[in-house]
């Protein structure tokens, strides 16, 4: 197992003894060090993507301990072994490589980390993060993490509510430790960072207003109409000799066994102009039909050609746009034995949503797995067959 000779756990330690002891003028000048480096960049970001500048600092700071993480700088992997391989790391965001390969990065670093469990208690694994030339790549490479992943969607509609914003990037899956949003709130509050952002967004939470109750006005109450005489039948004299005919009882007929409604899938639309990271999807999945596309995520001129030569041989009008018809034809349903081009485009999509599996083309007993978790998690029937129902739950 790879070791690194710089201890992380002292980034965090330097972070706590800086949070306690605010006054001491070492700690102080660390950190308005560490926030007159990030402002300029910050702010940029914040034009590019609507990122809160407050965020994207009191995020790097947390993961960083105001800069002093041996992974903002060189990290030495191996120490004292022939395999001693020294990185240039640079980031601040600590993002995992996966098998997209960022424009910002330079490489990836192995390195031991701590992961949490749903209950928050702690493991440690070895794994591989990005690499830069510098920390405004690092910082370009976050702001295209969070615009370009559709598991951070859900932020953007709170970018005047920093606090929020922080909060569901978090519950899209940025960290697994349960208290990182809140640690990033804390360092934001304490620390003045709201005062950095260009919409001038401040601290708090967006209130949901409380319907008031409306008076219901008292229904009169009804004059009651006197009862009817209800009339007595009179029963037809039967003829002497001849029998009364009786009609048969009607036989109940069974209700016919409601169908469970399908669910609704929806998949979006890429045309020409399109990025991130649904057409870098869209990309594999032509290469895994005869493309030759390069996956960068842009949907240019070749991009184009490429779908209307898919559309072409599948008899689906050609207009260069991934649409509902093209994605029907486009997303193969897969299953336990699978060994396609198109298991690995699933196996790099159920990555990118946080499941630690190869990507090796091979339908197994992990592919599997990590499959029936995303369809209990996005409420899909679990039957660890990919459908294009489940195939909307990690593309869309």
């Amino acid at each position: 197992m790879r070791w690194i000779k710089a201890a992380a756990g002292a980034a965090a330690v330097a972070l706590c003894m800086s949070l306690a002891a605010p006054g001491q003028a070492q700690a102080v000048t660390v950190q308005d060090d560490f926030i007159a480096k990030l402002v300029g960049p910050a702010q940029e970001n914040e034009r590019r993507t609507g990122i809160p500048a407050s965020v994207a600092i009191g995020m790097a700071a947390l993961e960083t301990g105001w800069g002093r993480s041996s992974m903002t700088g060189k990290v030495t992997v191996d120490a004292g072994l022939p395999t001693q391989k020294i990185y240039d790391v640079n980031t601040l965001f600590n993002i995992k490589c996966t098998s997209y390969v960022s424009p910002h990065q330079t490489g990836c670093v192995p390195i031991r980390t701590a992961e949490y469990r749903p209950d928050g208690t702690a493991y440690f694994i070895t794994a591989e993060f990005r690499t830069y030339k510098s920390w405004g790549d690092s910082l370009l490479d976050y702001g295209r993490l969070l615009t370009s992943n559709s598991r951070y969607a859900k932020a953007f509609n709170f970018k005047a509510y920093p606090d929020q914003f922080v909060t569901e990037v978090r519950a899209g899956g940025y960290a697994t430790d349960p208290k990182y949003a809140s640690q990033v709130i804390n360092i934001m509050q304490k620390y003045g960072l709201y005062k950095y952002n260009l919409n001038k967004a401040g601290t708090g939470f967006p209130v949901t207003p409380t319907p008031k109750p409306t008076t219901s006005p008292t229904p009169a109450k009804p004059t009651p109409t006197p009862a009817k005489p209800t009339p007595t039948p009179v029963k037809p004299t039967p003829t002497p000799g001849k029998p009364t005919p009786t009609k048969p009882a009607p036989t109940p007929t069974k209700p016919a066994p409601s169908k469970p409604a399908p669910s609704k899938v929806t998949l979006p639309t890429y045309a020409s102009g399109s990025r991130g990271s649904g057409v870098r999807s869209v990309q594999s999945l032509l290469n895994a039909n005869g493309a030759k596309l390069k996956v960068d995520g842009i949907y240019g001129k070749l991009t184009v050609n490429a779908v209307k030569a898919f559309q072409k041989k599948h008899k689906i009008t050609q207009t260069g746009k991934v649409d509902a018809a093209t994605w029907s034809k486009l997303l193969p349903t897969l299953s336990r034995g699978s060994r396609t081009a198109s298991v690995r485009v699933l196996q790099t999509e159920l990555r990118e949503a946080g499941h630690r599996i190869a990507v090796d083309g091979i339908y197994g007993p992990a592919t599997e797995k990590a499959v029936r978790a995303v369809q209990a998690a996005k409420k899909v029937s679990v039957t660890g067959k990919v459908d294009l129902a489940t195939w909307s739950k990690l593309i869309g």
